[in-house]
C-alpha cells in the first residue's frame, strides 16, 4: 500500500462522501498552493491536505440547496 493509499484511506473514515472529500481536499490543496507560491509539488500539497482531513484539522460545513428566489430581492419576486 502508498502512502497516499493509506491517507486516502484514513480520509475516507472522517468523510465518507469520495466527491465531498475530493472538493474538501482540493479546496485545501489548493489553499496550500497559494500560500506556498509555487514551491511545492501539488502531489505533497495533496498528501499533507489528506493527512489534515485524516487527522481531523479541517472541518467542513453542509448547507442545504440553495433557492433562486431566496437569492433575490424581495421586491423583485
Amino acid at each position: 500500500m502508498s502512502v497516499r493509499s493509506g491517507l486516502l484511506f484514513a480520509a475516507e473514515k472522517k468523510i465518507l462522501n469520495p466527491f465531498l472529500l475530493c472538493a474538501v481536499t482540493s479546496a485545501r490543496a489548493r489553499q496550500l498552493m497559494v500560500a506556498s507560491d509555487g514551491r511545492a509539488a501539488l502531489a505533497e500539497l495533496v498528501d499533507y491536505a489528506l493527512s489534515e482531513v485524516a487527522a481531523g484539522a479541517l472541518e467542513f460545513e453542509r448547507v442545504g440547496p440553495r433557492r433562486l428566489s431566496a437569492a433575490l430581492p424581495a421586491e423583485a419576486t
